[in-house]
């Protein structure tokens, strides 16, 4: 091949990946990251136990115990000396100082979290349909738009490998007033990437609310 149709070839070539990357829509990327954090669809059955240890500015650290079975709607955590326990939507274990309710919401918060980005596709998820691209700590990332009720969420997607690197949340966007978290390490849970800690701030005055830390899973 002559110099010049070299050339030529990579030019289109490059031309080619441009035009694949601007017609990447929000939904292409999250098939993409989640089939690099759970490239065998595993978290619908998902049946694990996790140990975490939450580190807080202002107090101790906490360890709990986490149980999650999607398979059955199982949730049990073991924390501070107490259990809680709820199948689907019937509580099991109650804590004295806590009510059914209070239960879910402890479910809830473990079983989205941790089940990023897979449980953005739940149904009644929406995603804007526009991509933006920012770096993140330093990587350039593709930013999906995800509003709910009472928040507005950002998720970052690395470019080059798909990996989830963090979220933020407004409880104000216009004052963008929420919280950012930054994902670091990854623990192999099956053959799952589930990230290792969470680090949490306020926005927009950077103010370190605490990191929760997966140390082991079974």
């Amino acid at each position: 091949m002559s110099h010049k149709k070299l050339i030529l070839f990579l030019a289109i070539i490059s031309s080619s990946v441009y035009s694949y990357a601007q017609k990447m829509t929000a939904m292409a990327i999250l098939e993409k990251s989640i089939q690099y954090h759970d490239p065998k669809g595993q978290w619908n059955n998902f049946n694990h136990e996790m140990e975490f240890v939450s580190e807080r500015p202002n107090g101790p650290d906490r360890k709990s115990k986490a149980l999650i079975d999607n398979s059955k709607g199982y949730f049990q955590l073991e924390e501070n000396g107490s259990v809680m326990s709820v199948t689907m939507e019937e509580c099991g274990e109650v804590p004295a100082d806590k009510t059914c309710d209070n239960v879910k919401r402890t479910r809830n918060y473990y079983v989205y979290l941790w089940g990023l980005p897979m449980k953005l596709k739940d149904q009644g998820t929406v995603i804007d349909s526009k991509v933006m691209e920012e770096k993140f700590e330093g990587t350039d990332c593709y930013v999906l738009r995800v509003p709910y009720d009472e928040d507005i969420w950002f998720f970052y997607i690395d470019k080059a490998t798909y990996a989830m690197k963090g979220y933020m949340f407004y409880k104000d966007e216009p004052e963008k007033k929420g919280e950012v978290i930054y994902l670091e390490g990854e623990e192999r849970v099956g053959d799952m990437r589930i990230p290792k800690s969470r680090k949490w701030l306020t926005t927009p005055d950077s103010k370190f609310l605490g990191t929760d830390i997966l140390m082991s899973s079974n």
